[in-house]
């Protein structure tokens, strides 16, 4: 009965606090790098896919087969706008032009750009948000924050963007990634330098037109083009940026997972030399298998959680830093993904448990009454 009331794991687990240190630490430090992966991969999904999500349209046409603004390229002939709006249920549409180039400084430095051509009036499909100056003329350039603070550039300063030069008229708001950045110029600039070619035609619907029904409406009256709802484009927009880093994300995170195994399992095995009078007392006094095995496993648990917890605060410390020394990277921090890693921990530890275990359960009940 005494036995089942003492503390066993706990006690053994922070009696020697410079051990409990090191184990906490080292799962803290894999649970950290997995916590990071994942939030930065969340971030940057939420980071590309932003100006889709945050865009008003509720319908994408684009070329045939064409399914994605990321390393896609995508031409429509012209009169398929008129076309699109021609179609029952859409309230207005739009040309997007789109193509991939560079944004250069006056004194050469360089940044990797999507160019959206618009058309300023009436705007629909042009920067959500300018936080500084106004939309662009003729001659003119709206860019994004941070690549406006990487270049040290403002609103009047100079760019060359598609062999032009471009006076900046504004600067918006969340158009920059891990990848690249997004600029805006009038339409009328963009085809005089690229082409009569409509990348993408953006329509909105009627008030209580569904999008989905919409879209059937224009793939059955546009042949020959790509339709897709406003999230359904968001969806492959996600999904070919996931396929290009998901392999290097898994090795990373398997790594991560294994030094926690390393970690856990070490720590507990060497714990469990240390204890091994301790235990072999506990055993002497009753305590069968099973209770040896829960005290074991609970080390493990104990010192998961307390790892865990030390990993999610220092997450969130990385998050902050990386936010503000590098605003080109996002991280975001998702319950599911935290849970799930949470889950992941808890199995290693589990299984690191599994050595130790198998020592204690060899104790000779004898060791208790033997010298250190």
């Amino acid at each position: 009965m005494m036995v089942g009331r003492v503390p066993l794991a706990r006690r053994n687990l922070f009696q020697d606090r410079r051990r409990v240190g090191l184990t906490v630490l080292g799962i803290a430090v894999s649970a950290l790098l997995v916590l990071v992966l994942d939030g930065i991969f969340a971030g940057s999904m939420r980071q590309v896919t932003s100006y889709i999500r945050s865009s008003p349209a509720d319908v994408w046409v684009s070329q045939r087969s064409v399914r994605t603004l990321h390393m896609s390229n995508s031409a429509l002939p012209p009169e398929t706008l008129d076309a699109v709006r021609g179609v029952q249920g859409v309230a207005w549409a739009e040309p997007l032009y789109y193509t991939t180039n560079v944004v250069e400084a006056s004194d050469g430095t360089r940044r990797l750009t999507y160019v959206f051509g618009y058309e300023p009036e009436p705007g629909r499909v042009g920067p959500v948000e300018i936080t500084r100056g106004r939309g662009p003329r003729s001659g003119e350039v709206v860019i994004d924050d941070v690549t406006a603070d990487e270049l040290a550039l403002g609103v009047g300063d100079r760019v060359s963007v598609m062999g032009r030069n471009l006076r900046i008229s504004g600067v918006s708001a969340r158009n920059t990634n891990i990848i690249n950045t997004i600029v805006f110029i009038p339409a009328r600039d963009f085809r005089a330098a690229h082409g009569e070619a409509v990348s993408y035609v953006l329509a909105g619907s009627e008030e209580g037109a569904a999008a989905d029904q919409l879209a059937k409406r224009i793939a059955a009256a546009v042949p020959d083009t790509t339709v897709q709802t406003r999230s359904e484009f968001t969806s492959q927009e996600r999904r070919i940026v996931r396929d290009m880093s998901t392999d290097i994300i898994r090795i990373m995170t398997v790594v991560a997972l294994l030094i926690g195994l390393a970690v856990v399992g070490l720590s507990l095995l060497a714990l469990t030399l240390a204890k091994q009078r301790e235990y072999g007392v506990v055993r002497a006094l009753g305590a069968g298998p099973g209770r040896l095995a829960a005290g074991v496993i609970a080390q493990a648990g104990w010192s998961v959680v307390v790892g865990f917890a030390l990993a999610v605060v220092l997450a969130l410390a990385v998050g902050q830093g990386l936010a503000r020394f590098t605003p080109n990277v996002r991280v975001a921090y998702e319950l599911p993904a935290i849970a799930r890693t949470f889950v992941r921990l808890l199995l290693i530890g589990m299984t690191g448990a599994l050595v130790p275990l198998r020592r204690v359960l060899r104790i000779d009940p004898a060791s208790a009454f033997r010298g250190s």
